[in-house]
């Protein structure tokens, strides 16, 4: 739930967006220029999760000031929570490379391709919300056991999370088309398309909050925020 009456969450919220769509752009323009955008998710562009899962640290370390999911962890054993979440986070890799296999990726070849899309959403999803919560929280979250919807930033993480496996399922509608294209070539388009769902998700909240803002002004803006809404999965 996007509330104008929590301003601190909204501040980072929309800090932590504007980041994101700061940096993800520019990653894919460099590689890009460098005519490296054809060998995302091969094993030579870890370089580029290793790019993200910094960003996406140092995201997490603004969001989690002063939350309360930062106060419990500091009751816990801080060694055990890492320990529990390096397992968490490749556990999760696993069964997003068994899912995306189910879902027609090759079974006999280019795995490695298969493993580094798995780490990406595996990054963009999960990642952020153990960072945020915890693994327990985390996994709470996932399985329905607890409800999230009064924090702005869970929202948030989990608005992203949605639609960056939207956009890497819709990026593999063009893999079968013969268009004989570089760009085709498994998994190019479901990985730019994770990276796209990802980053529109943080271009909808920085709109979303800026017409919410607004709208106090501007009432007929909330037109615009219910069509984003839409878009949104958390009301």
């Amino acid at each position: 739930m996007f509330s104008l009456n929590n301003h601190l969450e909204l501040r980072r919220v929309t800090i932590s967006s504007l980041l994101t769509c700061i940096y993800l752009p520019s990653i894919v323009t460099v590689i890009s220029y460098k005519g490296l955008l054809y060998s995302v998710g091969n094993a030579s562009s870890i370089y580029i999760l290793v790019l993200i899962f910094l960003a996406e640290l140092m995201k997490s370390f603004y969001l989690n000031s002063s939350n309360e999911f930062q106060v419990k962890k500091k009751n816990k054993n801080r060694a055990s929570e890492v320990i529990k979440s390096v397992v968490f986070f490749f556990g999760v890799v696993f069964c997003f490379f068994v899912a995306i296999i189910l879902f027609g990726a090759p079974v006999l070849e280019n795995h490695d391709g298969t493993l580094m899309l798995s780490c990406l959403l595996t990054l963009l999803t999960i990642f952020p919300l153990i960072a945020h919560a915890g693994v327990e929280s985390a996994m709470q979250l996932l399985f329905g056991v607890k409800n999230f919807s009064r924090d702005t930033i869970i929202a948030m993480l989990v608005n992203n999370a949605l639609m960056t496996i939207c956009g890497a399922w819709l990026g593999a509608v063009v893999i079968p088309l013969d268009w004989n294209t570089p760009w085709q070539q498994w998994p190019i388009p479901c990985y730019l398309g994770a990276i796209g769902g990802y980053l529109l998700s943080n271009v909808l909240t920085v709109t979303k909050v800026t017409l919410m803002s607004a709208s106090n002004k501007y009432p007929a803006l909330n037109f615009f925020v219910n069509v984003i809404n839409r878009l949104h999965i958390s009301k």
